[in-house]
């Protein structure tokens, strides 16, 4: 039976209650930071057998999956702050965020704002470099919003949302499809936050932040296409390229992205501050 993890929970000064999961052990942290319409078990087919040895950490964003959240909407720079007191409160300082769509974006942000509690960054299949083309456009209406995601959490059309970003949902296990129907049913804050997070000059404020960062891209991404993503990093960041990938490489293309993402990680690793190739 492939359960889910194990759950712990954090609460950060904020007053905020983070869950997560946490398996292994090693002198490096590793955090994975999940994107929209997802949460900590988004990345349990990772989780089930990591990697590269290291302590490894997933949690559930604000307003995501079983993570509580503010009274008001979130602002971009919430999830970068919330992200810093988690690695302070579980001991996970000078982290390796590994931040997958908007993940990427919010790994980025802590890493602008809190450069001391970042030790690198590997942003996969990132939002922030560009803004997302292909997206759903939320209504005003919070209610209306959280409908339409329920209803995207249902079977026929979470196969079809997979298919869309690239994922054959027939390569999948029943449990993995599960738990990608329940990140977006658990997604709280996804229904109430209105068009998705801007920020100016990403790129440029994050490849300059003097730490490590790779990033692992499909050629195929239908949210954030390849050849812009170059363009906003112009060979500032080494780039990882995935072919035939979409949105979500570790679900469609795992034997690609555990080479890239190893790769990667030796990278950031080894170097002591960002590099072009």
């Amino acid at each position: 039976m492939d359960q889910n993890f194990a759950t712990k929970t954090v609460q950060l000064k904020s007053g905020l209650r983070l869950v997560y999961v946490e398996v292994l052990t090693g002198p490096d942290a590793v955090v994975w930071i999940h994107g929209m319409g997802s949460y900590r078990e988004t990345f349990h087919p990772v989780l089930r057998d990591p990697p590269v040895p290291a302590r490894h950490l997933a949690l559930d964003l604000p307003g995501f999956g079983a993570s509580s959240h503010l009274m008001r909407r979130h602002k971009l720079e919430d999830y970068a702050q919330a992200v810093r007191d988690f690695l302070e409160a579980t001991g996970a300082r000078q982290a390796i965020l590994v931040g997958h769509s908007f993940g990427g974006m919010v790994a980025g942000e802590t890493l602008g704002h809190y450069p001391d509690s970042v030790r690198a960054v590997i942003a996969i299949s990132s939002a922030g470099w560009i803004d997302p083309i292909n997206a759903l456009t939320p209504t005003a209406f919070t209610w209306v919003n959280r409908v339409g995601i329920w209803i995207t959490g249902m079977e026929f059309f979470g196969r079809r949302m997979l298919r869309v970003l690239g994922v054959d949902p027939q390569t999948l296990t029943k449990a993995d499809r599960r738990r990608l129907q329940q990140g977006w049913r658990q997604s709280y804050e996804m229904a109430r936050m209105g068009r998705f997070y801007h920020s100016d000059h990403f790129a440029d404020r994050i490849l300059t932040a003097g730490r490590p960062i790779a990033v692992i891209h499909g050629d195929r991404d239908p949210l954030f296409p390849l050849a812009r993503v170059k363009s906003a990093i112009d060979g500032r960041a080494r780039l990882w390229v995935i072919a035939g990938s979409g949105h979500v490489p570790f679900y469609s293309h795992p034997e690609a992205f555990w080479q890239a993402f190893r790769a990667a990680y030796q990278h950031v690793v080894a170097s002591p501050h960002n590099d072009s190739p």
